[in-house]
């Protein structure tokens, strides 16, 4: 138990300082990851609609996300963007472990602090359309009497339908999440020309 509460206790202090995310009380909800989830169909850059607010994406407009599968099967994750008119070049990438057992749940290890446990990133939905696609990624990590969540909301097009965004948050919320703290991205033409 004490160790528990050290870990929450790490996480909480440090975890904000780094990522950022949002706070609620008990555990983390119940939520469905996507069955459809194909990491080869899932690989290459993403758009980012909307995201729970984040220190390390503070201010930052025309958001991406690059997923490559590395040789020795780990997944980097790269993140992108404008930052008062200039790109941002401070983002380390993080290095997801692929489950084949269960493709929609990915492992992060928290840097190199081997004590603290890894963040799980899971894909709750997909649209695997390499033109008009989308995917909801999520992490929440239990901390003593409440949790931490991250979620982002990732597009092949800078712009989502409103309909399409509406029948998400409506999922979303139905699993316990609370949309009300997303922040949305500006993507428009301004936007550097994906790769």
């Amino acid at each position: 138990m004490l160790l528990a509460v050290v870990v929450s206790a790490v996480l909480a202090l440090s975890v904000p300082a780094v990522q950022g995310q949002v706070y609620g009380w008990g555990g983390c909800p119940n939520v469905p990851t996507a069955q459809n989830f194909a990491v080869d169909r899932w690989l290459g850059t993403w758009i980012e609609i909307a995201r729970f607010p984040s220190s390390v994406e503070e201010n930052v407009d025309c958001g991406t996300d690059t997923y490559t599968r590395l040789q020795d099967g780990r997944i980097e994750f790269k993140y992108g963007g404008i930052r008062d008119g200039q790109a941002i070049d401070h983002v380390a990438p993080l290095y997801a472990v692929f489950n084949p057992k269960d493709p929609a749940k990915f492992n992060v290890p928290y840097f190199d602090i081997s004590f603290l446990p890894e963040m799980p990133y899971w894909i709750l939905e997909i649209d695997h359309d390499p033109e008009t696609g989308y995917f909801v990624g999520y992490t929440c990590m239990d901390a003593w009497i409440g949790n931490m969540q991250i979620l982002w909301i990732f597009s092949k097009e800078r712009e989502m339908d409103e309909e399409r965004l509406n029948g998400i948050l409506g999922r979303l919320e139905g699993y316990g999440i609370d949309v009300s703290e997303l922040e949305y991205v500006r993507q428009d033409d301004t936007c550097p020309a994906l790769p």
